[in-house]
This record gives C-alpha cells, structure tokens and sequence, in this order.
C-alpha cells in the first residue's frame, strides 16, 4: 500500500520536471498556449507514465511467460491509443468554428512528434519501474537472507539441545546402573535372610529395569509384558500392606498377541495404588483387563482413601490422555468418574 510519504515524493518531482520545461519552453520559444492546454497535456502523459509502470510491466513481467514479447505488444498498443487520446484532446482544445483544419491531425510532423513524446515518458517509465524492481529484488534478497540465517540459528540451536539433552542422557545411565547393581547386591543379602524380602527386591528391580527400559523405547510392547509389570507391583503392595490388601484382578484373552505402548496399565495401578483405599475386605478394589479380537477394556474400581499422604496433581493421568492422544488418537477412549467414595477408570482401545 502506498504511503503519504511515496505520494508526497512523486508530487514533488513531477512538479520540479514540468517547471523545468515550461521555464525552458518559456525562454526558447515562448508560451502560446492557454494555461489549460499544459495541465491537460501532463495529466495525460502522467497516465501514461503510470500505466506503462504499473500496469504493463509489472502485467508483462510478472504474470506472463514470453515478458519481453508481450512487454512490446502492449506497449505498442500503449503508443497507438494515446496518440489517439492525444490527437483527441488536441482537437477538443483547439477546435475554432471559424474554422480548423482537421487535417492537421493525420500530418507526420504532428504524428511523429506525439509518438516521441509518448516514447520520451514510456522511456522514464520503463527507468521508474527497473528501480522500483532493483529495490524489490534487493528487499527480497535481504529478507530470504535473514530468513536463512533465523533457520540457521534454530537449526544450531536444536543440535545444542540435542547435544546437551544427549549428553544428560548419557550420565543419568550411571545411576540406573548403579541402582540395579546395587539391588541386586541388596536381593543377595537379603533373600539369605528372608525369601520374601529378596522376592519383593527382586521384583522392584523387574519393575524399575521395564520403567527405564521403556521409558526409552517409542516402540510398543507385548501387552502380556505390560501385564506382567502390572502383576510386579500388585505383589508388591501386597507384600507391604499384607493381611490389609484386598484387590481382585481378572484377565482374560490371548494377551501375548497383541502390543501395546508401555507404562500406561501400569500407571494406571500405580495411580489406584497410590491413592486408593485397598484395606477395605467387603470392598475389595477390581482391575478387569480384557482382550478381544484386538479391542483392549481396562477397568480400575477402588474406594478413595479418607487420608491422602500423596498431593492429588493428576499428572499420571493427564500424562497418559496425551500419549493415548497422540498414539491412539480415534481409537480410545478414556473415562474417569471420580464419586463420594469410589473411583473408577476404563480404558477402551482399539489395538
């Protein structure tokens, strides 16, 4: 869009470019002609200045194939129909009924000195419009370049987080490590003492070797892997709460046929386990996990603690929507009906 700025710059030259000739006009030949002639004859002539620019070249240029072939044409007929309009608004201006001589108009002197004149401002034109292309082109340049060195720096930037991402990677593998060796120590020393404590070690291990091992992996797993993580730490829970633990579990289909992505059943348990009410015999907490014909239901139902020793944030439930979301998106369904006393999730996927 063009600004006051740009408007008030062309008005200033031309009105500097018709003073300059009508000064030279004035002391060479002198002024023969009424005041209206020359504002009539610039205004037509600045038309044609703008109409060649604006028009037929960015017309030719920009939106044809053969340019310079069709630039020609136009201005060709660009020079044809201002003569006309010229020869036109000559006759308008002069015309006498005492009497004029129309034949003046088809002279080649009166002819030839139009059509130079018309090729004079087509010239300035053309010369308009190559600077105004320069600057686009350079503005243009300039911005693909900036452009390049913004998606350079993002592109640096990514390989130094994934550098430093890599890096951190790489030394948190130290502590899994550690840890695991030093629960397997811990289970030998333990299991001389007690089978059930070095069981309960044993399987914390399991279970904390499948967490890493799959918080690593975009793959998916075998759902009866799942399930066996699931069963890790329903036993252990049971080991801690012992005669006040209360939970069934039932399962039922073929459930080493089919993959899943890891850690959702999981946290699922974990949740309930974490904060459900299992201590309760006439009110026994329930995970159903059914499989059939590759459509997976998991069902969680369990009393709600009175007392809670854990915050209730909700990220393990809010970070399971988002992975489900983006695996399985259309093809779950997650339901959470949290009442008085009891709280309940189903998990519907089509595998």
């Amino acid at each position: 869009m063009i600004n006051n700025k740009v408007i008030f710059r062309h008005i200033v030259v031309w009105v500097i470019f018709i003073s300059y000739e009508i000064i030279c006009i004035k002391f060479t030949v002198g002024l023969h002609a009424p005041i209206l002639n020359f504002v009539e004859y610039y205004i037509l002539y600045i038309l044609l200045f703008y109409v060649n620019s604006h028009l037929i070249l960015d017309t030719a240029f920009f939106k044809t194939s053969q340019p310079y072939l069709v630039a020609a044409i136009f201005i060709f007929l660009e020079i044809l129909l201002f003569t006309f309009l010229k020869a036109g608004v000559d006759y308008g201006l002069s015309y006498d009924k005492n009497g004029f001589d129309p034949k003046v108009f088809s002279s080649e002197g009166y002819i030839l000195s139009n059509v130079f004149r018309e090729i004079f401002f087509i010239g300035f034109s053309i010369a308009y419009w190559s600077m105004l292309y320069m600057i686009r082109f350079k503005d243009r340049n300039h911005q693909m370049e900036t452009e390049q060195l913004k998606s350079h720096a993002r592109t640096l930037e990514l390989e130094n987080k994934y550098i430093s991402v890599e890096n951190a990677y790489l030394q948190n593998q130290i502590s899994p490590h550690l840890l695991f060796n030093s629960l397997s120590f811990i289970h030998n020393e333990v299991y001389k003492v007690s089978a059930e404590a070095g069981s309960s070690v044993a399987r914390l291990s399991d279970l904390m070797r499948y967490s890493l091992v799959s918080a690593d992996d975009t793959r998916t797993v075998l759902l009866s892997e799942e399930t066996a993580q699931v069963e890790n730490l329903i036993e252990l829970c049971r080991m801690r709460f012992r005669e006040q633990f209360f939970l069934r579990f039932k399962k039922k289909g073929k459930l080493s046929t089919v993959q899943i992505i890891p850690l959702v059943l999981v946290t699922l348990v974990e949740n309930m386990m974490k904060h459900g009410d299992m201590g309760e015999k006439k009110s026994p907490a329930h995970i159903l996990l059914e499989l059939e014909a590759n459509h997976l239901k998991f069902e969680t139902r369990n009393l709600k603690r009175n007392t809670n020793l854990y915050p209730k944030g909700g990220l393990g439930l809010k970070n399971i929507e988002k992975r489900l979301s983006n695996y399985y998106q259309g093809r779950y369904q997650l339901l959470i009906d949290d009442e008085v006393e009891l709280f309940t999730v189903k998990l519907t996927i089509d595998l």
